[in-house]
């Protein structure tokens, strides 16, 4: 029987392979819905006042310049008072989105603080965000302005509390030593709305610079402040003026402020000093107004602010700046100065302009805030010394005008009065600088406005306008002993005159000014030395007053010479123009200068007296001569004359005869060569520019004119007349060249300085044409170079080589002949020669030859050996 088994069932413990596709897409699944809810992001809601740049799919929401999201939806709130703005966010930033967070809206601004908001030019307004710290929340209201927390940086907060705004503004500089430290944030009004807050910031790197003490001051525009003292403008910077500011200063005793520390802001820098205030009482404020300054030597130390009236009369509340506490003791005196009108002259003449000024008496004793003001000064005067100026007329100073050592106020003027000499100065000088005053001392008036001016610089100085109206005094010390009261000083009109000694003077004629006056520099090899004190017309003629310096005064010898220093000279030739200027001086009030004939002369009065045109004139003066010239032929003064190019003498003076047919010229021929030019038969002829179709000859004359040429004479016996000759004399240009006079019907297009040529080489010239004697003819003549006068003998023919020669036949046709180009336009004569020369053919000078009008053929055919 068969036995029946039983089956086994087993399960297996693996996963069929099967499961593994569904496990894998509920994953994916899984993961596709987790990320879809986490970038779905946040919705969330801020309300805006207004939904002005907003716009809904448009606007996009930005945090450190990265897109976080967008606005979905704008609509407005149920209080129909501001706007809901939709946004939905990133996901990314769902950590930011708590309470405290802000959200403000971004776009294109210029004020004249800057420019914000450029890039949203480019992209469009855009709302930015900064995170808050709280809980998470969705519904956030939302600023057109960001807050004034995402303005601050790292850098040190600062309140600033001020009476009114101005033209300060969000953005406005904060600056220290005129350097930009920090800005303004924000600012609104105080609880009672009196005042205004402002908040700012200074950047971490200069926070260190505020302290517990530090002011704070206006800087916004400009501050003008005018007044006798001057005209001072106050500005900051540019930025400043235009967009308001902010300055400070920091005592180097402060540390560094409270956190919940606020600063007062004032108007001014001035006001923001440190200030003593004072109390001063009088019967009256007659003469004394609000701004009336506090005086001490001729220093300001403060200023009145206040004026009130009381039962017993007036107080005057007055700051004194804080470096001078020192001086308000119980015995301190205050006086009241005023203009007053007496037989000395008009005292303090400035408090006519502005009203009077209070002057302080330094004093012992306790601090004190509390004083009377007198009307006149205190009859004890402080310790010092009285001294005496004299001097001959009363220069531009008063009584009350300060004394001032190296600029220093020590003392001031107490009296001006006349006396039989000119005038007497009594000044007063506090201890101790009385002592200064040495026996050597100088005293000077100080100049209002000192200008100095050269090539090199123009330096003004001028003198705060309070001294301009009131003058002021100078002196100088020394080692020597110190003076006492008894001693009388010299007042000096300036500086320069209390340290130089009586200059040396003397009078120089002359024929004109030549644009001199008075004050004109006096030039020795172009150092100022001396200066013209005085112009005279003295019996038709010019005398000139002149003063040199006392340490130049031996450089005047009896052999100097002077003359009128241009400002410009003007050379120009065909080489060049040259222009030299001389000091500025000369250019604005002409000038003299001079020099010695004689460098090795002894000091002395100069002999001549006369002031000469130029320096030519004076240093190398020339033997006068009279020439005599055809009125048909201009010159002018001032031209050349010379030999040889070179310039012998010069024409001074032109003028017309009395019978209007000749020029009579003045001129003067160089010392050297005077005595060879002035024989008797010495040659002078005009030299012009000469046009034809050779060339120019002299054509420097079209640009610089005519000049007159000489030739010397030989004869011992010296005139002072000549005459002119129109045309340049025969002259052999050749030395001892042969000479010889050909015979011509007409002259034709020959002229001086032809050439003469041989075989088309120039061996000589034509130096003169003339009629013949008996006027038949042309004589022409003309000379041979040396080394070629034996080319030339009787068998020579010469031919008029001029123009062109044209033979036309009716069987040979034309020829057209000429010697050379330069014949051509200009003229020349050619020859050949037949025979060899001997003794028996050779010419001589002055040897008369037909010139032949045309060439003959054969000639050219003649091979003499020469």
């Amino acid at each position: 029987m068969t036995e029946v088994h039983q089956p086994q069932i087993r399960r297996k413990k693996n996963l069929s392979p099967i499961w593994i596709l569904p496990i894998l897409a509920a994953c994916l699944g899984l993961w596709l819905l987790f990320s879809y809810i986490q970038q779905r992001g946040t919705n969330i809601q801020v309300d805006f006042p207004s939904a002005a740049g907003i716009e809904a799919n448009k606007t996009l929401v930005r945090y450190q310049g990265i897109v976080v999201g967008q606005v979905t939806n704008v609509k407005l709130a149920s209080d129909q008072q501001s706007v809901n703005v939709s946004i939905k966010m990133d996901h990314s930033v769902d950590d930011l989105l708590r309470k405290g967070a802000h959200f403000w809206l971004v776009t294109p601004k210029a004020s004249l603080t800057g420019f914000e908001g450029l890039d949203a030019l480019f992209s469009g307004n855009y709302i930015t965000m900064a995170p808050g710290t709280g809980a998470k929340k969705t519904h956030f209201e939302g600023q057109f302005e960001p807050p004034v927390a995402s303005r601050m940086m790292d850098g040190l907060p600062l309140q600033i509390i001020a009476p009114q705004r101005g033209s300060l503004d969000i953005g406005s500089a904060i600056y220290f030593q005129q350097v930009k430290v920090g800005e303004i944030v924000n600012f609104q009004l105080d609880q009672d709305q009196h005042r205004v807050i402002f908040d700012a910031e200074i950047e971490s790197r200069y926070r260190s610079l505020v302290r517990h003490n530090s002011r704070f001051w206006n800087t916004s525009g400009a501050a003008i402040d005018a007044s006798l003292q001057g005209v001072k403008v106050e500005l900051e910077s540019l930025a400043s003026l235009l967009a308001g500011g902010i300055a400070f200063s920091s005592p180097e005793d402060g540390h560094p402020p409270a956190p919940d520390q606020s600063f007062a802001l004032y108007d001014d820098a001035k006001a923001a000093k440190p200030q003593q205030r004072i109390t001063l009482y009088a019967d009256d404020a007659e003469g004394i107004n609000v701004g009336a300054g506090i005086r001490y030597r001729g220093v300001t130390l403060g200023q009145i602010e206040q004026v009130n009236l009381t039962e017993q009369g007036v107080e005057f509340n007055a700051s004194i700046d804080n470096r001078y506490a020192s001086f308000l003791r119980s015995e301190t005196q205050f006086s009241r100065v005023s203009a007053k009108l007496g037989l000395d002259g008009l005292e303090h003449v400035e408090t006519l302009l502005l009203g009077d000024f209070i002057r302080i008496w330094p004093g012992q004793g306790d601090s004190a805030e509390r004083f009377e003001l007198l009307s006149a000064t205190p009859q004890q005067l402080e310790n010092g010394r009285l001294f005496t100026l004299e001097h001959e007329q009363l220069h531009g100073v008063s009584i009350g005008a300060p004394i001032r050592y190296r600029g220093v106020t020590v003392g001031e003027i107490l009296d001006v009065a006349l006396t039989d000499s000119g005038v007497e100065t009594q000044i007063w000088l506090d201890t101790p600088h009385h002592e200064r005053v040495k026996i050597n001392s100088r005293f000077w008036v100080q100049a209002a406005l000192d200008i100095r001016a050269d090539l090199a610089q123009l330096t003004i100085q001028s003198q705060p306008l309070g001294q301009l109206m009131a003058g002021g005094l100078s002196f100088s010390s020394g080692d020597a002993p110190v003076a006492d009261s008894a001693q009388r000083f010299r007042l000096a009109p300036d500086r320069d005159s209390a340290f130089v000694a009586e200059p040396l003077r003397f009078t120089l004629q002359a024929h004109a000014l030549n644009g001199l006056g008075i004050g004109a520099p006096l030039l020795y090899r172009e150092l100022e030395i001396g200066q013209i004190e005085r112009i005279a017309l003295e019996q038709g003629e010019l005398e000139l007053q002149l003063s040199i310096d006392d340490e130049y005064r031996n450089l005047l010898t009896p052999s100097s010479r002077f003359w009128h220093h241009s400002g410009v000279k003007i050379a120009g030739s065909l080489a060049g123009v040259e222009v030299q200027a001389g000091p500025l001086p000369t250019l604005l009030r002409g000038g003299l200068s001079f020099d010695n004939l004689d460098p090795n002369a002894a000091p002395g009065m100069p002999e001549h007296t006369h002031v000469f045109a130029s320096r030519n004139a004076a240093m190398q003066p020339g033997e006068p001569i009279e020439l005599f010239l055809s009125a048909q032929h201009p010159i002018q003064a001032g031209a050349d004359i010379r030999f040889q190019g070179h310039n012998v003498g010069k024409t001074t003076q032109v003028e017309l005869t009395d019978d209007l047919k000749d020029q009579r010229i003045q001129a003067e021929l160089h010392r050297r060569w005077a005595d060879q030019f002035r024989r008797m038969d010495s040659q002078f002829y005009l030299v012009s520019a000469q046009i034809g179709l050779g060339g120019i000859r002299n054509p420097e004359t079209l640009l610089l004119g005519n000049h007159i040429a000489v030739l010397p004479g030989s004869e011992p016996e010296l005139a002072t007349q000549f005459n002119v000759a129109a045309t340049p004399p025969v002259m052999a240009p050749f030395g001892d060249g042969l000479r010889l006079v050909l015979d011509q019907q007409r002259l034709g297009s020959l002229h001086i300085g032809s050439p003469v040529l041989y075989r088309q080489i120039k061996v000589g010239e034509v130096i003169h044409t003339r009629l013949a004697e008996d006027g038949a003819s042309v004589d022409i003549e003309l000379q041979l170079m040396p080394q070629y006068q034996h080319l030339a003998n009787r068998s020579s023919q010469f031919w008029n080589a001029s123009g062109l020669n044209i033979d036309i036949g009716l069987f040979s046709g034309a020829e057209i002949q000429s010697e050379s180009l330069e014949t051509l336009l200009s003229g020349g004569i050619a020859f050949a020669t037949k025979d060899t020369t001997t003794s028996e053919n050779q010419l001589n000078d002055g040897d008369r030859l037909p010139l032949n009008s045309k060439l003959n053929s054969a000639w050219l055919k003649w091979q003499p050996l020469l």
